[in-house]
């Protein structure tokens, strides 16, 4: 992670507000995971070396923060 995805965690914390950013984040970072070990799988990245852009993994999450914060949050409480 880079300063400008700092800034834009920050501005999605300004957004959203407590509840809905640790959904955000869990699903920014859930993603994010994902996405690169299907690259490194692929062989499109490298393990060492290979950069992959977080910030649009931040926005996505966002955006699902945005739209089902509420129900995922929900769903977490519901099992711990």
């Amino acid at each position: 992670m880079g300063f400008g995805d700092v800034k834009l965690a920050f501005l999605m914390g300004l957004i959203l507000g407590f509840p809905k950013i640790i959904a955000s984040l869990y699903i920014a970072f859930l993603t994010g995971a994902v996405i690169s070990l299907i690259l490194i799988i692929l062989r499109k990245k490298k393990l060492k070396g290979g950069t992959i852009p977080f910030g649009p993994f931040l926005v996505f999450g966002t955006w699902i923060g945005m739209l089902f914060g509420e129900k995922i949050i929900k769903i977490i409480m519901g099992l711990v």
